[in-house]
C-alpha cells in the first residue's frame, strides 16, 4: 500500500501548487470568439471590461493590463497597465477600459515595435491580449509564494487593431428584372457587408448631365427570377451621390456570400448608375467599384421570357397545356427556368 500512498501524495502536492487568484473578464462589446474587431474609426474610442476575482495574490498585485506579448508575466515596461491590485485591496469585482491609441502609446520605441506609432501612423493590423497576470501559492504544502508570474485571467479577450479598408470590388455582371436590377459583386471577404448603390443617370440637358450608355445591361430582361433576393437595407439617402447622376440614391445591402444584390423600386427603361462597395467586419469602407451603368426592362411574363430564351412553343390544344405534348412544354419550361436559377 505504500506505493499508492505515495503516489496520492504526489497528486495532492499537485493540486495544492495550482492555488492562486483567478480573474474572469467579461465585456458588453460585440465580440467574436473573443475578439473584438476595432476599425481606425474607432481607434480612440474606449473598450471597457468588466473583471470579477476570486483568492489573492502571494505578496504581490494581480496585474490587469494590455499586451502585444503573452500573458502570465509581469507587465512589461511597454504594456499598458489597467489595474494594481495589491494585497491590501479586497474588491472583487471591478471595470477596466482602455483605446487602442493608448495602448499604441504604450508600447513606444521598444524593440518590437519599431517606430513609435498611433491611431493615424499604424497602417497594419495589430492585435492586444488583455491580461490577468499573478504570482500564485505552490510547493509541497502548497504554502510556498512562486518566484514566477502566471495567467490568471480568463476568456483571453483580444482588441484587433484593423485599419485596412477592404480591397475594391467589381460589378462583375447585372441582370436587368421588371422595376430591378440584380448586381452580382465580385471581390467580398468573407464576414463583410456588400453596398450596391443606384441612381438614375442625368439626361442631356440637365443640370448634371451625363452619357445615357447601357453598358452591363442584360437583353433578357426579367427572365432570371431568382438573381438573388433582397436583403433589407434599401433606402433613399441623399442625392448625386453618384457622378452624372440626377435624383436620391437607393441603397441596398446584403452579407457577402448570399448571392446578388437587388435593387427594387426602380423605373423601368430609366437608366440607372450602379456602384458597389464593401464594408468589413471592423467597419472598414473600401473604396467605390467601377461604375455601371443598366437599364430595368418590362418583363414578358415568364413563359414568353422562355420562348425569347431559344425554347420551343407548341401549337394546337398542346399549348393549352393538355395532353402529352403540353406535360412536354411544362417539363421543358420548368428545366429552363432551374438553368436560369443555376446561372444567377
Amino acid at each position: 500500500m505504500r506505493l499508492p500512498f505515495i503516489g496520492l501524495l504526489l497528486f495532492a502536492s499537485t493540486a495544492v501548487a495550482q492555488t492562486g487568484p483567478t480573474v474572469v473578464f467579461t465585456s458588453s462589446s460585440t465580440a467574436t470568439n473573443n475578439t473584438v474587431t476595432v476599425p481606425k474609426s474607432e481607434c480612440g474610442q474606449e473598450r471597457r471590461f468588466s473583471w470579477q476575482r476570486s483568492g489573492s495574490a502571494c505578496e504581490d498585485s494581480i496585474y490587469l493590463y494590455v499586451t502585444t506579448g503573452s500573458c502570465g508575466t509581469r507587465p512589461a515596461s511597454t504594456d499598458l497597465v489597467l489595474a494594481s491590485l495589491d494585497t491590501a485591496n479586497t474588491a472583487t469585482t471591478g471595470v477596466v477600459d482602455f483605446t487602442v491609441g493608448e495602448a499604441l502609446a504604450a508600447r513606444g520605441g521598444n524593440s518590437d515595435a519599431g517606430t513609435v506609432t498611433t491611431c493615424d501612423t499604424q497602417d497594419t493590423e495589430i492585435s492586444f491580449k488583455l491580461c490577468a497576470s499573478a504570482r500564485r501559492l505552490g510547493g509541497s504544502l502548497g504554502l510556498d509564494c512562486q518566484e514566477t508570474f502566471s495567467n490568471v485571467g480568463s476568456p483571453p479577450f483580444v482588441v484587433k487593431y484593423d485599419p485596412q479598408p477592404p480591397a475594391t470590388p467589381s460589378i462583375a455582371k447585372v441582370i436587368a428584372r421588371d422595376s430591378a436590377l440584380s448586381v452580382q459583386v465580385d471581390g467580398a471577404e468573407a464576414n463583410s457587408t456588400v453596398v450596391v448603390e443606384a441612381a438614375r443617370v442625368a439626361t442631356a440637358g440637365s443640370d448634371d448631365a451625363g452619357t445615357d450608355a447601357d453598358a452591363g445591361t442584360d437583353t433578357d430582361a426579367g427572365t432570371d427570377v431568382d438573381a438573388g433576393t433582397e436583403d433589407g437595407g434599401q433606402g433613399l439617402v441623399g442625392a448625386l451621390a453618384l457622378e452624372g447622376t440626377t435624383g436620391p440614391v437607393t441603397r441596398v445591402t446584403k452579407a457577402s456570400g448570399e448571392g446578388n444584390v437587388v435593387v427594387n423600386g426602380l423605373t423601368n427603361g430609366v437608366t440607372y448608375r450602379l456602384q458597389a462597395t464593401i464594408i468589413d467586419a471592423a467597419g472598414n469602407v473600401s473604396t467605390g467599384s467601377t461604375q455601371v451603368d443598366a437599364t430595368p426592362v418590362k418583363s414578358n411574363g415568364l413563359f414568353d421570357a422562355y420562348v425569347e430564351d431559344g425554347g420551343q412553343e407548341r401549337g394546337g390544344c398542346a399549348a393549352t397545356g393538355g395532353g402529352i405534348a403540353g406535360g412536354a412544354v411544362l417539363a421543358a419550361l420548368g428545366i429552363w427556368l432551374s438553368s436560369r436559377r443555376k446561372v444567377s
